[in-house]
């Protein structure tokens, strides 16, 4: 987005490897278009300090790459090191309330924790960390209370997340490597969004990087996973995972009717291969 606006960015990685949970080809799509816009990304990056600049509204970063020491000075820098839940100080303890070695609430499949007249919901019980996931804890806790209490986390199935980049990236289910290891017969549909001619939403919007991955078991024909990395891809994903749930065969969703132009169509033609 920064980068969208005409700043120069830099993204700073630890790892050696660029989003070493997405497939190569994937990751490969998403540095390619980043760079593009003008990012640089620097890899096996170990940040030893941020101070600020002196006499100036900034500051400077010092890491260490390889054997070589480098630094960076920077208008402004973004931590994103993950999150810790912020349960010291509210006595807990006195409720009977625990909690893990990282300090989240500890719950069941049913979100009630070790008092069992207390429920945690949200981030704070070590769940997933999207805003859909507390919406849905909160549909369990209410299950629990007036409804049947029925419902529990185990009920989660092919639950999607997007990366809002420009596109976006968009993921459900398994990854091509989970695909394989599964064990089960494997087919890959894959097509670069430039080339996906039942699909002109991209062109319309003057955005066709990316690309459109879906995995289906080749003996019952149910989708194991995909990643849509594409204008619209947090639409799109959702509908996947709604078929993944309830076992729409990846032939009917080849072969249904979609509005036009729209995003949905290319599974059309990507599914078609």
């Amino acid at each position: 987005m920064f980068s969208k606006f005409g700043s120069q960015v830099t993204v700073l990685d630890h790892g050696e490897v660029f989003l070493k949970h997405e497939d190569r080809d994937v990751a490969d799509a998403v540095k390619s278009l980043l760079e593009e816009s003008g990012v640089e990304i620097i890899l096996g990056a170990d940040v030893s300090g941020v101070s600020d600049q002196e006499d100036k509204n900034g500051a400077v970063v010092e890491m260490t790459v390889g054997d070589m020491a480098r630094q960076i000075v920077a208008d402004a820098v973004l931590v994103a090191v993950g999150r810790s839940p912020r349960t010291e100080g509210l006595g807990l303890d006195a409720a009977d309330v625990k909690v893990d070695e990282r300090g989240y609430v500890v719950v069941d499949e049913r979100l009630r924790t070790s008092a069992e007249h207390i429920f945690a919901v949200g981030d704070v019980n070590g769940g997933p960390q999207f805003t859909y996931i507390s919406l849905d804890d909160n549909r369990i806790v209410m299950d629990q209370l007036n409804g049947r209490g029925e419902r529990s986390t185990a009920d989660r199935v092919a639950v999607p997340h997007t990366t809002f980049l420009t596109p976006p990236l968009a993921r459900v289910g398994v990854n091509e490597a989970e695909a394989h290891e599964s064990g089960r017969n494997v087919l890959v549909a894959v097509k670069a969004v430039a080339d996906i001619a039942a699909m002109p939403r991209p062109k319309i919007v003057g955005e066709t990087h990316g690309l459109i991955k879906v995995f289906i078991d080749a003996d019952t024909d149910l989708i194991l996973g995909a990643t849509v990395f594409s204008i619209d891809a947090q639409e799109v994903i959702n509908l996947i995972a709604l078929a993944m749930r309830h076992d729409v065969t990846a032939s009917e969703l080849r072969d249904s009717i979609w509005t036009h132009p729209s995003s949905t169509e290319a599974l059309n033609e990507v599914l078609a291969a």
